[in-house]
């Protein structure tokens, strides 16, 4: 049997166990990889090697740090992902639940269908209103429009995305709000 340093087996012993306790995700390959490099680079820090030679492993580190946090969707077109839609933005929303009102949906299936689309967007619903559902506090935000109690933006918006909407041949609008995503101003061209 080969006799380790102590310094590398400790290292090795690190690395051991963050190889049996790491629960491996599919999406993400470089995740224990990384997470090894930082002990690595640790251990070496550690003991001594000048920061200039581990400059490497530390660029290494930073671009895989990066690349998992554009994987994950952490990036620039994602920044709002989990934070509360803008009153514009619910603007549009009650737009597209009126329309699919107007095709024959029920209002609660119009805003459930339509609350799931924005979740598997990333999008939260509204955090105001009185109930824990969030479609139903869509429906508050499109009632509160309705009466005239929503913010100028959010009124504006509604508006001129009502506009655009009626624009598209009444054959195809359900089903291209639905398919395309058109209340998502990230995916509109150009």
């Amino acid at each position: 049997m080969q006799t380790l340093s102590p310094n590398l087996d400790r290292l090795g012993a690190a690395l051991r166990a963050l190889r049996q306790t790491h629960d491996p995700d599919p999406q993400d390959k470089t995740e224990l990889g990384a997470k090894c490099l930082a002990v690595v680079i640790s251990q070496l820090s550690e003991d001594g090697l000048a920061k200039e030679d581990l400059q490497p492993l530390i660029d290494l580190q930073a671009s895989l740090r990066d690349r998992r946090k554009g994987l994950r969707g952490d990036g620039a077109a994602n920044r709002r992902k989990g934070a509360a839609p803008s009153e514009a933005f619910l603007g549009r929303v009650a737009a597209v639940i009126d329309l699919l009102v107007k095709a024959g949906y029920e209002e609660g299936e119009a805003a459930q269908t339509i609350l799931r689309r924005l979740l598997v967007a990333g999008v939260s619903p509204p955090r105001k209103g009185g109930d824990a559902r969030g479609w139903k506090r869509l429906l508050e935000w499109r009632a509160d429009l309705g009466y005239g109690l929503a913010s100028e933006e959010g009124s504006e918006e509604y508006k001129a995305f009502t506009r655009e909407l009626e624009a598209i041949p009444p054959n195809e609008r359900v089903k291209r709000v639905l398919d395309e995503q058109l209340w998502d101003r990230r995916r509109r061209p150009g």
